[in-house]
């Protein structure tokens, strides 16, 4: 599990919001027609097989006792939920790659995006990128429960009673940002690819070109 993140940031330099949501609009990803579909991918007996544009058919074997929850493929990335392992496909290394998981780790939430993927069972949460076919984790503490699920097509915040939890295909982790004891959040808007979580106390933005989230107060 890769150990580069930004749990330890110094603290940015306070500009005017504005201003950096429209410097990182201008500046920020746009849709590129090779995220429209890059991967094909389905179950047939015994194995995963996904197809992409250069790949050709790329087959990964399953267990015997191995049940198939889900799968998904969008843009240059696809994954398939089992009840022992998440495995996950990327066009850009032609390769499959897994992450095993509790099974008693029960499921509640996977999304497929044109970069990326994320997981989220009860006690945590994986995501998955397809630059580079790496899985990575991310636990709850025990009393945190998710809130609420923001998605972008380059970035996912999990709103929990304790953090913001930030994804993005850039990032080499997870991206947390904890929440004061009365910190309260107002509002979460997702404008240009960006997403603003304004609370009682300040403004957070989490964004696929920022390295982790960017405070204003």
């Amino acid at each position: 599990m890769p150990t580069t993140g930004t749990r330890s940031r110094k603290r940015p330099r306070l500009l005017p919001i504005g201003a950096v949501v429209v410097w990182l609009c201008a500046t920020g990803p746009t849709r590129a027609s090779g995220f429209e579909s890059e991967v094909t991918l389905w179950i047939e007996p015994g194995k995963a097989v996904a197809t992409s544009l250069l790949s050709g058919r790329r087959e990964t074997p399953l267990d015997v006792q191995e049940t198939v929850l889900g799968h998904a493929a969008s843009g240059i990335n696809g994954i398939v939920v089992t009840s022992r392992r998440l495995l996950g496909f990327s066009s850009r290394t032609l390769t499959w790659s897994e992450v095993k998981r509790d099974v008693e780790d029960k499921m509640r939430e996977r999304k497929t995006l044109p970069a990326f993927s994320v997981v989220r069972t009860e006690k945590h949460l994986y995501g998955f990128r397809g630059v580079d076919s790496t899985w990575i984790e991310e636990p709850f503490s025990v009393r945190e429960t998710v809130l609420r699920t923001v998605t972008t097509d380059y970035g996912v915040v999990f709103v929990t009673n304790e953090r913001l939890i930030g994804f993005a295909s850039l990032l080499g982790d997870f991206s947390p940002k904890h929440l004061g004891v009365h910190e309260r959040i107002t509002t979460i808007d997702d404008e240009h690819g960006l997403i603003i979580v304004t609370t009682s106390v300040r403004t957070l933005v989490f964004g696929s070109r920022l390295s982790g989230w960017e405070e204003f107060e």
